[in-house]
């Protein structure tokens, strides 16, 4: 019995804050923030054991780890938008008919918004002549002051509306090329892998 329980016993070995060789048979108090070695009983290195983490060095494993699994978030997100986008699309051909049909649609808003302007602006025009003639007679009416504003508040929001379609038609074209860009590369991965 005596030889079983010493081919199971266990040597810890570390050295101290002064660097002192300290062992025992059980794990060591003054080596508990410090690395330890452990022997068997033969005197073979059983295992080391790291010391613990600083406070620091916890945090950059922490930060280290949320980025990991960020990292991971990402590409599992990429997979599944990139599923979703050979769903959607069997060729190229199909974006670039999606494409045209959104382009399209946002090129007769800005159509439509610049007639519209057009109007507005010659109206603006008509009105600013009349506050000139009155300004020459000597006077402009409370009503034609108050028609000028309202002409120049429709064309600033009017010139608005057409930025902002512009701006749209930018981001739509820009949204058609990344999904185009991103097919590409689907397709090529996948062709290459087979």
């Amino acid at each position: 019995m005596l030889i079983a329980a010493s081919a199971h016993a266990k040597v810890y070995m570390c050295k101290d804050a002064t660097g002192k060789t300290l062992s025992s048979d059980r794990p060591i108090p003054e080596c508990a923030d410090r690395a330890v070695r452990e022997y068997s009983s033969n005197g073979a290195v059983k295992k080391d054991i790291a010391a613990p983490l600083t406070a620091e060095q916890k945090r950059a494993l922490e930060l280290q780890q949320q980025k990991k699994k960020a990292e991971q978030a990402a590409a599992d997100e990429q997979k599944r938008s990139d599923r979703a986008l050979s769903a959607r699309y069997r060729s190229e051909d199909d974006i670039v008919s999606a494409r045209k049909r959104d382009t399209e649609l946002v090129n007769e808003q800005i159509a439509q918004q610049k007639r519209v302007l057009a109007d507005a602006e010659k109206e603006l025009g008509v009105t600013q002549t009349a506050v000139a003639a009155q300004k020459q007679k000597g006077g402009v009416s409370a009503a034609l002051q108050v028609k000028l504003g309202r002409s120049e508040q429709d064309v600033r929001e009017l010139k608005k509306s057409v930025q902002d379609s512009e701006l749209e038609l930018a981001q739509v074209n820009e949204k058609y090329e990344l999904t185009l860009r991103r097919y590409r590369e689907i397709t090529t991965k996948t062709a290459s892998s087979r």
